[in-house]
């Protein structure tokens, strides 16, 4: 998927998005830190492993994540789908995941996964009312 350049730039430069996931047929909203990885279409998540998101997301891979900028007046929706990482193979995205964000508390210890998102969709909607789909 080629990204465009105005959404690449609130990947790269927001650091909070919404993450919707769906558990028994009900929907649940997180604040999450995100990291964005370019070179693969990617988003690097993380969580307890004992969270209603991070159970959710082992029982539904379909995932959905939004990113505002009100200053720029633009938002962006991203569809796709998720896996979840417990043990050393994650350990390169979480080194990437803490550089950007710094928040040691919600990215390293025991009982901490990652959320490896891949971009599969996105909507884009402006300060104007117009909405554009990008897959």
């Amino acid at each position: 998927m080629d990204i465009p350049n105005n959404i690449k730039f609130l990947l790269k430069n927001k650091s909070f998005c919404t993450m919707a996931t769906c558990g028994e047929n009900k929907p649940y909203l997180s604040l999450m830190n995100f990291t964005y990885v370019e070179t693969k279409n990617k988003i690097i998540l993380s969580s307890r492993i004992n969270s209603k998101k991070y159970s959710n997301i082992q029982k539904n891979k379909n995932i959905s994540l939004l990113i505002s900028s009100i200053s720029d007046g633009l938002s962006a929706t991203f569809l796709g789908t998720a896996v979840t990482m417990e043990d050393k193979e994650g350990d390169n995205y979480r080194e990437m995941h803490l550089k950007k964000n710094n928040m040691p508390q919600f990215i390293i210890g025991d009982n901490i996964g990652l959320i490896i998102f891949s971009i599969e969709e996105i909507i884009l909607s402006d300060k104007e009312d117009q909405v554009k789909y990008i897959d």
